[in-house]
């Protein structure tokens, strides 16, 4: 692809952060959004010692919050006036526990930032993605978004949600010539993956080590997959190589789940 404005949620997190310096690397533009402002500049550094000249821009966002939202938008649409691949990285892991011990209050927070979060990021954004140019919707669902899991009902269900999100947006916006995909990651090596190792350890009474072996275990490939993994799938459905590609979803999970 020819230079082009990203903008990827998340984008302080593990996959988000190696999404950022992919697609800097490759020489476009990465608007890069997340809460925490201070995480987001000490990337932007890192990328940018990496990448001499990259063209970042760092925009603080709570992704559930309609207004910091459009906010966020505003700040891209002053620094870019078209958005080409808006990537949809930022998630929660919800904490461990039945359904009979799950608050709701977990349950809201869950669902707040991987789906509803998505809702607003696409109604904001969607002005900014210009018609029959190549421009394209690449969420993170899981393979959790496939099948319930114990302990992990609100996350699997708000994956699931994605999923089907993603497929009505593409159904109406297919003819614009804006595609919208997903891709659903198995057990990807992040900070994340290692918090929900760590709870359901202490929910099991098992130590860190004896948790990660028995998941690591069930994968076919036998690791948690690198982050860069999912970045090549995300790349690959931000490009032409992806163009007759619309609501699809990509499984890159190690052999975890055949689908």
């Amino acid at each position: 692809m020819s230079a082009r404005t990203i903008v990827i949620t998340g984008a302080s997190g593990g996959m988000g952060r190696a999404a950022v310096s992919r697609f800097a690397e490759s020489g476009h533009r990465v608007a890069m959004l997340d809460l925490d402002e201070s995480r987001l500049d000490h990337v932007a550094e890192e990328v940018r010692s990496a990448v001499p000249g990259a063209d970042l821009l760092v925009v603080p966002c709570d992704i559930a919050d309609a207004a910091s939202v459009e906010r966020a938008r505003d700040s891209v649409r002053a620094w870019s006036a078209q958005v080409h691949t808006l990537a949809l990285v930022a998630g929660v892991l919800q904490e461990a526990a039945p359904i009979s011990e799950l608050p709701i209050e977990e349950w809201d927070r869950t669902f707040a930032v991987n789906l509803r979060g998505n809702v607003l990021l696409i109604q904001a954004f969607l002005p900014l993605l210009p018609p029959h140019a190549g421009a394209s919707i690449v969420a993170i669902a899981s393979w959790y978004g496939r099948s319930g899991h114990g302990l992990f009902s609100a996350y699997c269900a708000s994956k699931a949600g994605v999923i089907n999100l993603i497929q009505s947006v593409a159904a109406e916006l297919a003819p614009l010539g804006i595609r919208a995909n997903t891709v659903c990651p198995g057990n990807i090596d992040t900070e994340m993956h290692r918090r929900a190792l760590r709870e359901e350890a202490e929910e099991r009474g098992i130590t860190f080590e004896e948790m990660k072996a028995i998941e690591w275990s069930k994968i076919p490939l036998e690791i948690a997959g690198p982050p860069d993994s999912i970045v090549d799938a995300v790349e690959f459905l931000a490009s032409e190589k992806a163009s007759y590609m619309t609501g699809a979803s990509i499984d890159v999970n190690g052999g975890v789940l055949f689908h």
